[in-house]
């Protein structure tokens, strides 16, 4: 009766071994996300030239710390992390950049319309004393 039941812990050994070496290569199977923080470094870099971290400093913030984790987690070989991450911080770039080129135009349309009013005030004044 030993028989059986030594049979079935080694069976048991071998699926969990055969599991884990299963894991392992699906693990291995991803590739790491390079391109992917590459173009979040990218992104991150071009909103702060946009002047996000006037504009959007949180949006640039939070892009910032999610491509840390990121190149952290490609240190570590978690690539699903990283490439999550790298996402991420793309999407928070991009926002900070478009917010800070939004808040740029705004006060660009601003002081447009504060001297298109300055220019209707010049204008009726000489339209009132001739």
């Amino acid at each position: 009766m030993l028989l059986p039941q030594t049979s079935s812990i080694k069976l048991l050994g071998i699926l969990v071994a055969t599991t884990g070496l299963g894991g392992l290569s699906s693990c291995a199977s991803i590739p790491p996300p390079r391109g992917e923080v590459a173009e979040a470094t990218f992104a991150v870099s071009e909103a702060q030239e946009a002047e996000a971290s006037q504009y959007a400093p949180a949006e640039l913030r939070s892009a910032r710390k999610k491509l840390k984790a990121a190149e952290s987690a490609m240190a570590e070989e978690d690539y699903e992390k990283a490439r999550r991450l790298a996402e991420q911080a793309l999407v928070d770039a991009q926002l900070a950049e478009a917010k800070a080129q939004a808040e740029i135009q705004r006060q660009g349309v601003e002081e447009l319309r504060k001297s298109i009013e300055i220019l209707r005030r010049e204008l009726n004044k000489r339209s009132g004393s001739s």
